[in-house]
């Protein structure tokens, strides 16, 4: 603890000012490195896109999971954005297609990843702190990150950006679609649920996040020490560097702003893992403020236990 603090101090990391500087980058430079993770006995892989501070000591991280479907690559600005306030984030993009998804699959790559990343990661210079350890996922990955904090003890924090807690469409095998809704009283450490307004709006017949499957069920269900942020006029694709990325964000309702959605998201993000993976209390209470500013101003609605 005292190795964060030395970093936080060098680095001019003023976490009371991170509510106003916010979504502008912070004090740390950052460094990029992309590579495999195999886990040969399970014929599994994960790209990895890891994006990290550049400085001394070990530090938190972060994995982020991709919608079905999408890769790492897609989010690249919230790992850059998080890395810069000196919180390493590994992108990541799973080996997985329509006809073959199994979300237990995908959240036992989740886990691996957990495992064997900072190993990898002291191979390119980047010391990851084993204990300081967060999940974040989009849609999908936002489920598998629930999944995986259930069975994790080493995860401190865990958030999602509107996860969808669902299967494929049209299929409700609960062997290969295990709900997370299930385990939510299973995840005693703290959760933040993010979710857009207009996920559950229909396009082409379904909605991108069926409103019995969103992160209102999820928030329901978890335990205490938990956030529910509702972005008002947000669309499920708002999170995606490009939210017109084509076929895949097509059939999702398009956000009214979502440059705003994103940076606001990106905003909550920082200050809630900055509060739980840096024990920041001041960050803490930036979240809070923060959330009652945007209350205030129309943008979003929080529930909170």
């Amino acid at each position: 603890m005292r190795m964060l603090a030395g970093v936080a101090v060098a680095f001019g990391i003023g976490l009371s000012a991170l509510s106003t500087e916010l979504p502008h980058p912070g004090p740390f430079s950052t460094s990029t490195f992309e590579f495999r993770l195999a886990d040969s006995a399970r014929n599994r892989w994960v790209e990895i896109i890891l994006v990290a501070p550049r400085g001394e000591g070990a530090f938190p991280f972060v994995l982020f999971s991709p919608g079905f479907l999408l890769s790492g690559s897609a989010y690249r600005s919230t790992g850059e954005l998080l890395a810069s306030y000196g919180i390493a984030v590994a992108l990541l993009t799973y080996n997985v297609s329509l006809f073959t998804v199994d979300h237990r699959v995908l959240a036992q790559d989740l886990r691996f990843v957990l495992d064997q990343l900072p190993g990898a990661a002291e191979a390119h210079g980047v010391a990851l702190n084993r204990e300081r350890v967060g999940l974040v996922g989009h849609s999908l990955g936002g489920k598998l990150s629930f999944l995986a904090a259930a069975e994790e003890p080493s995860v401190r924090a865990v958030a999602g950006l509107d996860p969808v807690d669902g299967g494929v469409p049209g299929t409700d095998d609960p062997v290969r679609f295990p709900r997370a809704t299930d385990r939510m009283q299973e995840i005693p450490v703290p959760k933040l649920l993010i979710g857009a307004e207009r996920g559950g709006e229909m396009q082409f017949g379904m909605p991108c996040a069926p409103r019995e499957a969103n992160y209102e069920r999820l928030f329901e269900q978890a335990a205490d020490t938990a956030w529910e942020v509702t972005q008002i006029g947000a669309g499920h694709m708002d999170y995606l560097d490009n939210p017109n990325c084509g076929f895949a964000c097509a059939v999702c309702v398009a956000g009214s702003d979502p440059g705003h959605a994103r940076g606001e998201a990106q905003t909550y993000l920082v200050l809630f893992f900055h509060a739980y993976l840096w024990d920041g209390l001041q960050a803490l209470e930036d979240l809070s403020a923060r959330l009652e500013s945007d209350v205030a101003a129309g943008s979003v609605r929080v529930r909170q236990k």
